[in-house]
């Protein structure tokens, strides 16, 4: 089913009328309120590179772990991660879409949650996105990719800059293109679950 404004009743098939659009509409017919949510996603930015606190590592030495999107003809990269599925944890969720697309494994506890924002992707698909940062030495195994990607491996920002071509997902927020902030905010979340 498709994640976007609904334009009829589903419980009498009556026009929906705006309340509060577009998340809030009520049917004309029978009165009952339809609602209209974002789709809820994990995603998980796996930090390599040295930190603590007398030396802390910098974001053009630290790389992250990228999935390349499998769509024939573009080179589209982006943090491992997928949507919540009905019942289940946010970080239950980007534990197991890490392992899905990378083959990696966490326990979902060492998942260090720094972000979590709504927004517009395609148009009419609206998602809520919670990011998690992990460092690579909480991880098990060797990342490649599985079924739902095309390829995996770590960059860091200069190396992603420079590669011709490649870039992380257009469909994302400002800030979510930016290999930097991934390293800067994920870093960040990572060092104060450390102090705690």
């Amino acid at each position: 089913m498709p994640n976007t404004p609904p334009d009829h009743c589903p419980d009498c098939g009556g026009r929906l009328e705006p309340v509060d659009p577009p998340a809030v509409q009520r049917c004309g017919d029978c009165g009952e309120y339809e609602f209209f949510n974002p789709i809820p996603t994990a995603r998980v930015a796996v930090l390599d590179g040295t930190s603590s606190a007398d030396e802390p590592s910098r974001a053009d030495e630290t790389s992250v772990l990228l999935a390349k999107v499998d769509v024939p003809d573009r080179d589209l990269w982006g943090t491992p991660g997928g949507m919540v599925e009905a019942g289940e944890d946010p970080d239950v969720a980007g534990a197991r879409e890490l392992d899905e697309e990378t083959t990696l494994t966490v326990d979902p506890d060492d998942l260090a949650l720094f972000d979590a924002r709504t927004f517009v992707k395609f148009e009419a698909t609206h998602k809520t996105c919670l990011c998690y940062a992990v460092d690579y030495a909480d991880v098990s195994g060797t990342p490649r990719a599985d079924d739902e990607v095309a390829a995996a491996r770590f960059w860091t920002p200069a190396e992603l800059a420079a590669a011709d071509g490649h870039r992380l997902l257009t469909s994302w927020p400002e800030s979510y293109k930016r290999l930097e902030w991934w390293v800067e905010e994920g870093r960040a979340a990572l060092d104060r679950a450390g102090a705690e």
